[in-house]
């Protein structure tokens, strides 16, 4: 029992006192390096090595990277430490613990608040845009498409201005299990790009050509529901989110997730019951989304565990909006037609002005750039079930922002469902603090053992 909980210890994460920042020099124990200074190429980023949903899970609730595993390796447990050691020992356990739980969290809510101010307003904004009651713009797809290159001018900007976000493999590769780099598996060839063109289009294309579809369909569906029908239909998202990590191994199944998102999800449905004016195109096209969303998440976070050319948010979208672009385009040529996108624009510039037709058109690009940048930096630092579920009490702001810029009414059923939606994610964050206290208490204990060690030593 020993060895085992000792070996427990050893696959947690060292990071969780910054919670994915720079380490205190104080505080952190010396370390080997990799002894690797070789560049591997994609081919050694595939999805049949993705560390198992245990490892998975304990990082993601900690805040944890793999980064930094090495260096509580090898640190011994001194069972014979005196009472004043002893509450040495437990005082800076708890100052340790707490520290890293209020770094964690607090980063953590950042992050979310941006995520749900700019997600609102890009809901609020598209569908003003797209709805047949307000600007009636028919081109959704080709709309869309322009965002995408809204997006890689942005990214390539900061990736030029930043050079600290350029990926590069001798920061961003770390195996992904306890083991050294093995020099039979790391390539040796420093000459292999970084991103090879198999990797591009066997998982970056996909990916990118999912994310279109599930933001093209869903903006596409608006044309034909309201705000407030599409978000209860995109709150379904998480069964398919669900689906597609158990299938990647991303997530292990357990009763209490999925309690919790049944009633969430029950909690949504009620918020937005009776709808009447129903479409059948609109309920297809914004279901057709969630499936490619579902799909797209899962394999996200592959692609941030797995590449270091896609270690970033603005790396990431640099590699995939191109394919989101093209994606997109070859579906509004067919669907929208060149001859009626210009007639259209011709007629919102007459309206609105040419200066604001541009701004119009390129300003969601802008909102959604800041999005992505904040939902990538949580996606790396909690898990894609976790951010689905933050993601259903956007979905409850969503729809009561949508009730008083758009007029729709709240029933009695309504707020029940928000009330019952509310309570479910309480729950939820509940379990997930819990873990991730014991997950940040037991790091502490490990640090300040080590620490206590370091300074007897150095005596």
């Amino acid at each position: 029992m020993a060895d085992e909980y000792a070996h427990h210890r050893r696959r947690s994460s060292s990071s969780v006192i910054t919670a994915g920042g720079q380490h205190n020099k104080q505080l952190s124990l010396p370390h080997k390096p990799t002894g690797s200074d070789t560049t591997p190429s994609s081919s050694d980023f595939e999805m049949d090595s993705i560390r198992s949903s245990a490892e998975l899970g304990h990082d993601e609730e900690s805040g944890l990277t793999y980064a930094n595993r090495g260096k509580r390796k090898g640190i011994p447990r001194d069972n014979s430490t005196d009472p004043q050691s002893a509450q040495d020992i437990l005082r800076l356990e708890a100052k340790l613990t707490r520290a890293a739980l209020l770094r964690t969290t607090l980063i953590n809510a950042i992050l979310i608040a941006l995520w749900y101010g700019f997600s609102i307003s890009i809901s609020v904004y598209n569908t003003w845009m797209f709805s047949g009651k307000q600007l009636n713009f028919h081109f959704p797809l080709f709309t869309t498409s322009l965002h995408m290159v809204v997006q890689f001018s942005l990214a390539s900007l900061v990736l030029l201005i930043f050079p600290r976000f350029r990926p590069t493999a001798s920061h961003a590769y770390t195996p992904l299990d306890d083991s050294t780099a093995d020099p039979l598996k790391s390539p040796q060839d420093s000459s292999k790009p970084l991103m090879s063109k198999t990797f591009y289009l066997t998982r970056i294309a996909p990916c990118g050509t999912a994310t279109a579809l599930d933001i093209g369909l869903g903006n596409f569906s608006l044309r034909f529901i309201t705000l407030t029908f599409f978000t209860m239909c995109k709150s379904s998202v998480l069964l398919f989110v669900l689906f597609f990590a158990l299938l990647f191994r991303l997530e292990s199944p357990s009763w209490r997730l999925g309690l919790i998102i049944t009633v969430m999800t029950g909690g949504v449905v009620m918020m937005v019951a009776g709808e009447t004016a129903f479409s059948a195109p609109g309920f297809a096209l914004v279901m057709s989304a969630c499936f490619c969303s579902g799909f797209r998440w899962s394999l996200t976070q592959i692609l941030l565990l797995r590449n270091p050319a896609t270690s970033n948010p603005f790396s990431t979208l640099f590699f995939l909006t191109p394919v989101m672009f093209l994606a997109l385009f070859a579906l509004a040529i067919p669907i929208e037609g060149l001859a009626a996108l210009g007639a259209g624009f011709a007629s919102l510039s007459e309206t609105k002005g040419l200066p604001l037709s541009i701004a119009i058109m390129l300003f969601p690009g802008f909102l959604a750039f800041l999005m992505v940048s904040a939902e990538f930096a949580l996606l790396k630092r909690t898990s894609v079930v976790t951010l689905s579920v933050c993601g259903i009490f956007k979905e409850v702001l969503t729809i009561s922002t949508a009730g008083k810029v758009f007029g729709d009414t709240m029933s009695p059923i309504k707020i029940s469902g928000l009330i019952v939606t509310i309570l479910a994610i309480a729950a939820y964050n509940w379990v997930k603090w819990e873990r991730m206290r014991a997950v940040a208490r037991q790091e502490a204990e490990l640090k300040a053992i080590g620490l206590i060690d370091e300074v007897e030593d150095n005596a």
